[in-house]
């Protein structure tokens, strides 16, 4: 006897069958095979072979034989880069130096050493000098031997990235041209590293510091990000949080600030949204979810910036993204 298994998918799921002689996906209401329209994925495994395919929300699922069933963690099938053209990115910052009623934004530029409050990109695609303020930041130094450089050359194309050979004070400049250099990490290192010095991606002829990290950190922390034309951003959530040791209350506000036209201006930023904190201590870094996805169609600079009420504030901020290839 063969025994029929029929499944309405509700939600995603994982199918695991054994020795069954067909599976067959069909629309529920013309009986055609299901189109790739929706966003339920399913998996059908047999004799180590798996296959991915996406099927409609209403089609039937006809499984002979035995079959198991697993609900799935979509955002666990993204970071595995088992969905096709979907991808998340996690972008994190801080700033040890917000000050009173200032607008700073989260990166590593704004410390108490370089003192830059507003990140600014170049004002068209530039070569980028990657150096640091340290000699042993090299690619025979005991610090930072080679850094990978992540952003975009143009706002029609996704992200890529390049590797550059660490000089010191000197400095390679990159190979490619980017709009926005939107991470920088230490790939190898000397004994004294990660990195020793405060090294910088620093635009030709705009001489914009588009990215930086600061010594001993190894990568940028820099709640900023670039989105293409071709792709889609969903933000999951945005967080933020106040380091501060005792002594009164304080009030940090986070503003949320999207630039949709990159292209043409480069410091017109929307506020797409805003929160606020008082502290008399350290506060929590409690996420705001959104439910449904914040949706940013690219081109775009997406970052977060905070107004402290007390000079000097140190605040770590951060979004969880996932990208769609348009």
């Amino acid at each position: 006897m063969v025994h029929r298994l029929i499944l309405i998918l509700l939600l995603p799921i994982i199918i695991i069958a054994s020795d069954f002689a067909e599976v067959t996906i069909v629309d529920q209401i013309t009986g055609t095979p299901a189109k790739v329209t929706s966003d339920s994925a399913l998996y059908v495994t047999s004799n180590g072979d798996t296959s991915f395919v996406k099927i409609a929300d209403t089609a039937q699922v006809i499984v002979m034989d035995t079959v198991r069933t697993y609900a799935i963690d979509y955002k666990l099938e993204i970071a595995a880069g088992r969905i096709p053209n979907t991808y998340c990115d996690k972008k994190f910052g801080r700033t040890t130096n917000a000050d009173l009623n200032t607008k700073t934004d989260v990166w590593d530029g704004a410390n108490s050493t370089d003192n830059i409050d507003i990140w600014i990109a170049p004002t068209q695609a530039r070569i980028h000098a990657i150096t640091s303020t340290s000699t042993n930041d090299s690619v025979t130094g005991t610090g930072a031997r080679t850094i990978q450089v992540y952003g975009l050359v143009d706002w029609d194309t996704k992200e890529t990235s390049e590797v550059v050979n660490m000089d010191g004070i000197t400095g390679p400049n990159t190979v490619n041209s980017y709009v926005i250099v939107h991470r920088m990490k230490v790939l190898t290192k000397g004994t004294a590293g990660p990195n020793v010095g405060y090294v910088k991606a620093t635009a030709a002829t705009d001489a914009t510091v588009t990215a930086q990290f600061n010594p001993l950190e190894g990568q940028t922390k820099m709640a900023i990000y670039g989105i293409p034309s071709t792709q889609t951003a969903y933000m999951t959530q945005f967080y933020y949080s106040i380091l501060k040791s005792g002594g009164g209350t304080i009030a940090v506000d986070c503003d949320m600030l999207y630039n949709p036209e990159p292209q043409t201006e480069i410091t017109t930023f929307l506020i797409k949204h805003t929160t606020a904190k008082l502290s008399t201590g350290t506060s929590d870094g409690s996420p705001h979810p959104f439910n449904p996805y914040n949706k940013f169609t690219g081109p775009g600079i997406l970052k977060l910036q905070v107004i402290s009420s007390q000079n000097d504030m140190d605040v770590s901020a951060g979004f969880d993204l996932i990208l769609e290839d348009n």
